[in-house]
């Protein structure tokens, strides 16, 4: 598993340095709502939650667990959530359409996960033979994305497809109940689809397709007014890519206990998962990417590119890791 955690880190957590108010001086508990969805993708959340890293840091913090990001974001901008863990896709659409979102981290990428499950019995053996077929997904999240890349990059044109929308809770049932041919999903969906389509499941992926990157993410003025709260959270979160580095068989049980997840599930996604708090240069580009294609498939109104680097909150871990932003400034 691909994990990278620095020594400055590794020491800081050696030492316990969590912020406290001096020797034998208790923080007072901060309170913190956070939107999680109950995949891999928000381990190091699951994690810190778990492992006492959140009450270590001095948080009180309240879970609103969902089935997937776009839902988690969702609940703030509601007003329901301080933060949130969502992809970059949901992310970009709201703020394409003016919500003013920004990111405090990143805390994982996946660029093996996502792939297009299909049923031999509608007549497909292999990408092409989606053509003219219902392949569910649920728009406006990373899996629409992918799938837009997937196609372009197997030469089918988007409209080759019947695109049907279709919640996460219900897309395995969708495609099992034969109400679409194929889905194009993420895991642990696809797992539980193969699974229960048995023989009659073909499999799709593309890693090459599309990187998606999980982050935290907030109300640019909120998080801006809490700056020892967001200082808490990222310390915690770095406690727990610190135990995902020093025991990742033990941060693995952990994470599946909190998901719910047999090992054996949680497996095929876990090898390929990055767990990393940081915010790079590259995230730039890809949010400037994805806006222009939200833009073209009708998310959000076109425009110019909203100038992303206001978007990303860098205070937090300039302040607590500062090698972990490489953005340029």
């Amino acid at each position: 598993m691909a994990v990278l955690v620095s020594l400055a880190v590794l020491a800081a957590i050696r030492l316990g340095l969590s912020g406290a108010a001096g020797p034998g001086v208790p923080m007072p508990h901060a309170r913190l709502t956070i939107a999680v969805p109950s995949t891999p993708h928000a381990a190091l959340l699951h994690i810190a939650a778990a492992e006492g890293h959140f009450v270590a840091e001095g948080l009180d913090v309240t879970f609103k667990r969902v089935t997937h990001g776009k839902a988690a974001l969702d609940l703030v901008l509601a007003g329901e959530a301080d933060l949130a863990t969502a992809a970059e896709v949901p992310f970009v659409i709201a703020v394409l359409k003016g919500e003013r979102l920004g990111v405090a981290a990143s805390v994982a990428s996946a660029s093996e996960e996502m792939a297009v499950v299909a049923r031999h019995d509608r007549g497909i053996a292999g990408p092409r033979d989606l053509t003219g077929k219902r392949v569910g997904v649920s728009l406006g999240t990373s899996g629409e994305y992918f799938l837009w890349a997937f196609l372009i990059r197997n030469r089918l044109p988007p409209g080759a497809i019947t695109w049907v929308d279709v919640p996460p809770r219900r897309i395995v049932e969708e495609l099992t109940e034969g109400g679409v041919d194929a889905i194009a999903t993420w895991e642990p969906l696809r797992a539980g689809a193969m699974a229960a389509l048995g023989n009659n499941g073909a499999l799709f992926p593309e890693g090459d397709a599309y990187t998606v990157t999980h982050l935290v993410v907030g109300r640019i003025e909120w998080m801006q007014a809490q700056p020892e709260t967001m200082a808490r959270l990222v310390r915690a979160l770095l406690r727990a890519e610190g135990m995902v580095h020093a025991d990742p068989g033990r941060a693995r049980a952990v994470l599946a206990a909190a998901l719910d997840l047999p090992l054996e599930r949680l497996a095929p996604v876990w090898g390929g998962l990055t767990l990393r708090v940081d915010l790079r240069q590259s995230q730039l580009v890809t949010l400037e990417d994805e806006s222009r294609w939200a833009m073209a498939r009708g998310h959000a109104p076109a425009g110019p590119l909203p100038d992303f680097l206001r978007q990303l909150h860098l205070d937090t871990l300039l302040a607590v890791a500062p090698d972990r932003v490489t953005v340029v400034r």
